[in-house]
Formats: structure tokens, C-alpha cells, sequence
């Protein structure tokens, strides 16, 4: 049996630490240990473009979670993303930093052995 974890509208961003670590230390953990990891939009509160990567904007902690993200990519775990109404200007770079395949909305994928409406 497949472990997926399917989050959405975590709003991670600078005015809110806590919740930006509490995420983190999930992904060092469960979500280590899961084959598939879905952010199903509003990953961040909101976001600017992906230069945010660069720390110019200061409004999202978009480096630190693009490293977990890779870090958990590289132990095997496909991550997948899609865009939210508050981060759809995430791009081709998060997602190469992220290792991350950014999904369209609405998709119908296998997850977990489950034919799936992602919307």
C-alpha cells in the first residue's frame, strides 16, 4: 500500500514562522517517509514570482522549503504541486529547486492506486 500525504492552503510565510517550521519538521519526518507528497495550492500566502527564491522579496520562506522539498524528492518521494489563487506565479524554478512536477488544476492522476480528481 502507497503512503500519500495530500495538503493544501498552508499560507507558509514570513509573518508566520511557526507554522513555516511545524511544516519543515513534517517534511524531515512523515512526510520523509511517504512515496507521494501533493501542496494542492496556497502553498505559500503568497507568491511574487519565483525570484523569491533569491530572498529579494522577503514575503515567503520559499528557499527553505524548496531545499525539503528536494531533500525528501531525492529519498524517493515524488512531490507535486499546483497552483493556488495566492502562489500561481510559482514556476519552473521552485519546482526544478523543489524537484517538485507542478500539476495542472484540475488534474484526474493515480494516487495511490486511486484514480483521483485534484482540483
Amino acid at each position: 500500500m502507497s503512503r500519500v500525504v495530500l495538503a493544501s492552503d498552508l499560507h507558509l510565510s514570513v509573518e508566520r514562522p511557526s507554522a513555516t517550521g511545524r511544516f519543515l519538521e513534517f517534511l524531515a519526518g512523515p512526510g520523509a517517509e511517504a512515496d507521494a507528497v501533493y501542496l494542492l495550492g496556497d502553498l505559500f500566502e503568497y507568491w511574487v514570482g519565483d525570484d523569491e527564491l533569491d530572498g529579494e522579496g522577503g514575503m515567503a520562506p520559499g528557499r527553505e522549503v524548496a531545499t525539503a522539498l528536494a531533500r525528501i524528492a531525492a529519498r524517493g518521494t515524488a512531490v507535486r504541486l499546483m497552483h493556488g489563487n495566492r502562489d500561481f506565479l510559482l514556476g519552473e524554478r521552485f519546482c526544478e529547486a523543489a524537484r517538485a512536477e507542478l500539476l495542472d488544476d484540475p488534474v484526474v492522476a493515480d494516487v495511490g492506486g486511486v484514480t483521483t480528481l485534484l482540483m
